[in-house]
């Protein structure tokens, strides 16, 4: 198996990453990446809704109140 089947197919945990010399790191960290990109550009479920409701932005207030 090649390193970029082994990154691609193993699921690491946190631990395991930390472990890792900081180049093996970064070859795993990117390929999740790219993994990651085509996901979100492909699968409109990911990004096809608003991060805030209506009433969880406070710039539009009227109110001069720090909160």
């Amino acid at each position: 198996m090649t390193t970029t089947a082994t990154t691609t197919l193993k699921r690491w945990t946190a631990a395991e990453l930390r472990r890792l010399p900081a180049h093996e790191r970064e070859v795993v960290l990117q390929a999740a990446a790219e993994q990651a990109e085509a996901e979100y550009r492909t699968n409109p479920e990911l990004t096809a809704f608003e991060a805030f409701g209506e009433d969880d932005l406070h710039v539009d207030s009227a109110s001069t109140e720090t909160r």
